[in-house]
C-alpha cells in the first residue's frame, strides 16, 4: 500500500498546484531556487496532518527540464517508491519550449499573471501530467522493477502503457522517451498541404 506522504504529494498537491496556476508555477519552476523551495515546501505540506512516523524525507528529490517531442518538460525525480501506488517520477508537459527563467521581458506582473491563469482554456493551456509509477509484475526481460506510465487529468488517472524498468540509470530518458512517443510532433503551426494531379 502507497505511503501516504509521498502519495499524497505526486497525486494530490502538485497536480493541483500545477494546474491552479500553471503560469506562475512554470515561472517558478524555471528558477533553480525558486523550484527547490516551492517543491521542499509542498513536500512539507503534504505531510502536515501525519504523524511524525509517517512523513518521508525529501532524499532524491529533484527537478530537471528537458524537450519532449517540442514540448518543455519538468521532469521531477521523487524519492524511491516502497509500494504500487507510488511514483518514481512525474513529467509536466507545457505546450512550447522552456522558459528562460533570464528573460524578464516574458515574465508578466502580478495583475498579469492571474488575468492569464485565469483566462486559460479550460483543455488546451493546461500542462499535462504524467507519473511513472511503481507497479506489481514483473519486467520483460530486463532488470529493474515494473513500472506503468500514467496520467492524471482533473480527478482522472489513466494507465497508457507498461513504463521503463526502474532502479536503472536510463530509466529517466526511457521514461522521457515513452512519453515522446505517447505525445507525438507538436502540430504545425503552418498548414501543410499536398496537392496530388491525376
Amino acid at each position: 500500500m502507497a505511503r501516504p506522504h509521498p502519495h499524497h504529494f505526486a497525486y494530490l498537491m502538485l497536480p493541483q498546484l500545477v494546474w491552479r496556476r500553471p503560469a506562475a508555477v512554470r515561472r517558478e519552476l524555471s528558477d533553480p531556487l525558486l523550484a527547490r523551495e516551492l517543491l521542499l515546501y509542498m513536500w512539507d505540506k503534504a505531510a502536515e496532518s501525519l504523524p511524525p512516523r509517517e512523513r518521508v524525507p525529501p532524499r532524491g528529490l529533484h527537478l530537471s527540464w528537458h524537450q519532449v517531442a517540442g514540448r518543455a518538460t519538468a521532469l521531477l525525480q521523487l524519492p524511491p517508491p516502497q509500494a504500487t501506488g507510488e511514483a518514481h517520477l512525474a513529467a509536466i508537459v507545457y505546450e512550447g519550449p522552456e522558459p528562460d527563467p533570464q528573460d524578464q521581458s516574458r515574465i508578466p506582473d502580478d495583475d498579469e499573471t492571474e488575468e492569464a491563469d485565469d483566462d486559460l482554456a479550460p483543455e488546451e493551456a493546461l500542462p499535462r501530467y504524467f507519473l511513472l509509477e511503481a507497479t506489481l509484475g514483473r519486467s520483460a526481460e530486463e532488470a529493474g522493477t515494473p513500472t506503468v506510465l500514467g496520467e492524471l487529468r482533473g480527478e482522472h488517472y489513466r494507465h497508457h502503457a507498461p513504463g521503463p524498468p526502474a532502479g536503472r540509470p536510463d530509466t529517466a530518458g526511457r521514461f522521457l522517451q515513452a512519453l515522446a512517443e505517447l505525445l507525438g510532433p507538436l502540430p504545425d503551426t503552418v498548414p501543410y498541404m499536398r496537392v496530388v494531379r491525376g
